[in-house]
């Protein structure tokens, strides 16, 4: 069980194995779907977990579908030693169907994600939201193509910067040399 740590210090110790959604694409993603208690999550590309953790630590319901075995195994023991609840983990090809309906947002973070729009848009409630993170240009016109074939509203594509500061006493501000730059894109479309 997680040790009485808060989950963004848990996370620094958890076990990675794909590159995660950083805590500032999180922020984005909460704050542009309004997502929160009691929301049904479907997540796609566990990967290492981290997303279904965050989210669930907000009191989302999370079923996670993950294919690759060592990334499941990753996921299950960070899940696992976090000691968060309400989050289902499962070695399924989200591509081939979607267990849940009637959700309140579907996540992808995965390759080719576009393969999973058909199946993201039938298992989304009405007002739902689809979110994709996409990691490079290419990827995000095939998202784009796919998604105008279905009754999306609200397509918008953001990307997150986030630059820190560097205060030295009294005599200078600037900002740090070094930036958490292009992380991702974040393609949100609404049913």
């Amino acid at each position: 069980m997680r040790e009485a740590l808060p989950l963004r210090d848990f996370l620094w110790k958890a076990k990675r194995g794909p590159q995660i959604i950083p805590p500032k694409d999180f922020g984005m993603l909460v704050a542009e779907t309004g997502c929160g208690k009691d929301w049904k999550v479907v997540d796609a590309g566990t990967g290492s977990g981290f997303l279904a953790m965050m989210l669930a630590n907000i009191g989302c319901k999370v079923y996670t579908y993950e294919i690759d075995e060592e990334f499941y195994q990753v996921a299950k023991k960070n899940i696992r030693n976090s000691g968060i609840g309400n989050i289902f983990l499962k070695k399924a090809d989200i591509t081939k169907w979607i267990d849940e309906k009637n959700v309140d947002m579907v996540t992808l973070d995965m390759k080719d994600p576009e393969k999973v729009i058909k199946n993201a848009y039938s298992s989304l409630k009405y007002r739902g939201w689809l979110v994709i993170y996409s990691l490079h240009v290419e990827q995000l016109q095939r998202v784009w193509r796919e998604l105008r074939k279905y009754d999306f509203s609200m397509i918008t594509i953001l990307e997150n910067l986030q630059r820190e500061w560097q205060i030295e006493g009294n005599t200078f501000t600037r900002p740090m040399t070094h930036m958490l730059a292009h992380t991702g894109f974040l393609t949100f479309a609404r049913k």
